[in-house]
């Protein structure tokens, strides 16, 4: 995430959420869509697919320990055959994402809605569709 302007607050913002896991979920903070999600490097932003992002996770202090992935990233959750799904099978773990839009006032306090419809984090298991194949 950038360090200043407006993609910045989100991720500070959420970095004040209440309900971080102690007990085994292993958060992810980034903009997204139900394709990508957008990271901060050299500079510049740049859309990763889920392998990437995959790669980049692993490698986190954490992770090892963790039982499942949340994705703090809008959208990513969207779509039955996209990122969160393809993220599980690369991870070999669950993976959480939220099927809309997901917001977050200063104190940490988050939602996921798009035009007052309320949205939820959709569970995807890893050996579900696999890139583009049932």
């Amino acid at each position: 995430m950038p360090k200043k302007g407006p993609k910045s607050e989100f991720a500070k913002f959420i970095a004040n959420r209440s309900d971080i896991d102690p007990n085994g979920m292993y958060d992810v903070i980034a903009h997204g869509n139900w394709r990508a999600i957008e990271i901060h490097s050299g500079g510049k932003d740049i859309l990763i697919n889920s392998r990437q992002a995959a790669k980049l996770i692993r490698k986190q202090p954490g992770f090892k320990k963790a039982k499942a992935v949340r994705l703090l990233s809008c959208k990513t959750g969207a779509h039955p055959e996209g990122f969160a799904q393809h993220l599980a099978n690369a991870l070999g773990k669950p993976v959480y994402a939220p099927n809309m839009t997901i917001h977050s006032y200063p104190n940490g306090t988050y939602w996921i809605s798009d035009n007052g419809k309320r949205g939820e984090f959709v569970k995807f298991v890893p050996g579900g569709v696999k890139h583009g194949r049932k």
